[in-house]
C-alpha cells in the first residue's frame, strides 16, 4: 500500500482537481491522507465531500502549524510501505503509481512537470535512470545531488511529491527537521533520506504537475534568518562524509536561495551591475529578474530600467511591465544584465544580444562563483 499525504491551507482553488486526480489512480491500493492545516476558507468542506464518497481517506481537521508539522502529522497516521505528497494546488497521471509500483528501493526519485498555463518545464534528475545501492549511493549520487556543474542545477530533484519514501525510512529521519523550517523545507526532508538510504531507484518518469502560480511560496519573501537557519542545519549534517565537496555544493544552493528570496541582500554583492547607471535593461522576468528590477529601481543613477523577456506577452499580466527583447536595438542601452541563473541559457541570450548588434561590452553576465552565503548573512 501507498500512503499519499497531502497538506492543505486554503486551498479551495485548485484542491478538487488534486484530490480528483488521486482517487482516480489506476493503482487503488491507496491511503489517502488529507492534514487540513487550520484553512479559514471552504477547503475542508472540500476534504470532507471527498471522504464521504471515497473510504479510502483519512482526514486530520488541525489548527495551523505548517508545511513541515503537517507532513509529519501526516505521516504518523500512514500504514502504507510507502509514503509520499502531493501540495494541495497539483494532480498526477492517472497512471501516476501504477507505473512506480514494482520498484522495490528504500527511495524511488522520479520527475515532475512544472506548469505555468502559457507554457510547461519538465524537470528530471541529472543521473541514469537505475539501480542505485549504498556504495554508488555515497560515491556517486550525493557529491553531486545537491548541485551539478551548472550555477545551480539540482542532482537530485529535492521535491518529496516526485519521490516514493519506505515508510520506516521517513519515520526514522523526520524528527531530525524542525518544525519551525519554513524555507527550503523538501531540502532539509529529502538530502537527510538520501544519506540514510541504502537503495534508491531513479527514473526520468515525469507524471506529476507542479503548478507555478503568484500564491506559491516560491514567490513569497521569506525571512533571512529562515534561510541562515536552513544553511547551519544541513551545513551540520551528521551523514556527510566528503565534508568540503559537501560545503561548495550547499553555498550554491544556499545563494540559489538568496537570489530568488532575498535579491535585495545580495545585488550589493554583484560587482558587475554595484556601479551601474544610465539606460539599463534586464533580460530574464523570472523570480530573480524581478527581484533584480525592483532593487535597481531604487538606484538614481539609473536613468531609465527596462525588463525584458522572451515570454513577455503571457508575464505582462504580472504587475511589472515587461517588454519584447525585439525592442532592445530601440531602446539602446548602456547596459543589459542578464538575470537567468542557467549557464546554457545565458549562453544563448549573450549570443541572442549580439546577433541583434549589442556590443559585448554593454553585455553583464553575473558572475556566481563570487558570491558567498557567509558574506550575504554577515551584512
Amino acid at each position: 500500500m501507498i500512503s499519499v499525504i497531502v497538506p492543505i491551507y486554503n486551498s479551495e482553488k485548485y484542491l478538487e482537481q488534486c484530490l480528483t486526480s488521486l482517487v482516480n489512480q489506476t493503482y487503488s491500493d491507496l491511503e489517502i491522507i488529507l492534514v487540513n492545516d487550520g484553512s479559514t476558507d471552504s477547503s475542508m468542506n472540500i476534504c470532507e465531500k471527498f471522504k464521504k464518497e471515497d473510504d479510502r481517506i483519512i482526514l486530520i481537521n488541525k489548527e495551523n502549524q505548517g508545511l513541515v508539522r503537517a507532513r509529519k502529522d501526516g505521516a504518523r497516521k500512514a500504514m502504507g510501505e510507502y509514503i509520499t505528497f502531493i501540495d494541495a494546488d497539483d494532480w498526477i497521471d492517472a497512471d501516476t503509481y501504477d507505473n512506480l509500483r514494482d520498484f522495490k528501493s528504500d527511495i524511488i526519485a522520479y520527475g515532475l512537470v512544472e506548469e505555468y498555463g502559457y507554457k510547461i518545464k519538465k524537470k528530471t534528475n541529472k543521473f541514469k535512470d537505475g539501480f542505485y545501492e549504498k556504495d554508488k549511493i555515497s560515491d556517486y549520487i550525493i557529491p553531486q545531488m545537491l548541485c551539478v556543474d551548472n550555477f545551480f542545477e539540482f542532482g537530485l530533484l529535492p521535491n518529496l511529491v516526485c519521490k516514493l519514501i519506505k515508510r520506516t525510512l521517513f519515520m526514522e529521519m523526520m524528527e531530525e527537521v524542525s518544525d519551525d523550517v519554513s524555507v527550503g523545507e523538501d531540502v532539509d526532508f529529502f538530502y537527510r533520506l538520501v544519506f540514510k538510504a541504502e537503495t534508491l531507484t531513479i527514473r526520468s518518469y515525469c507524471p506529476y504537475h507542479y503548478r507555478q502560480h503568484s500564491e506559491s511560496m516560491m514567490r513569497k519573501k521569506i525571512d533571512i534568518e529562515s534561510i541562515k537557519r536552513l544553511y547551519l542545519d544541513l551545513l551540520t549534517n551528521n551523514g556527510v562524509k566528503k565534508k568540503t565537496e559537501w560545503e561548495k555544493q550547499l553555498n550554491k544552493y544556499i545563494m540559489f536561495v538568496m537570489l530568488l528570496k532575498r535579491p535585495d541582500k545580495v545585488v550589493h554583492l554583484i560587482k558587475e551591475i554595484r556601479e551601474i547607471k544610465g539606460s539599463v535593461v534586464i533580460y530574464g522576468a523570472g523570480v530573480f529578474g524581478k527581484g533584480i528590477y525592483n532593487q535597481l529601481k531604487q538606484n538614481k543613477k539609473i536613468k531609465e530600467l527596462f525588463i525584458v523577456d522572451k515570454q513577455w506577452k503571457d508575464l505582462s499580466k504580472e504587475n511589472i511591465l515587461i517588454d519584447n527583447p525585439e525592442r532592445i536595438p530601440d531602446i539602446n542601452p548602456d547596459k543589459v544584465i542578464i538575470t537567468i541563473l542557467d549557464d546554457r541559457v545565458c549562453n544563448y541570450v549573450k549570443e541572442y544580444l549580439i546577433g541583434i548588434g549589442i556590443g559585448i561590452d554593454k553585455i553583464i553576465r553575473i558572475n556566481f562563483g563570487d558570491l558567498c552565503s557567509n558574506k550575504v548573512f554577515d551584512i
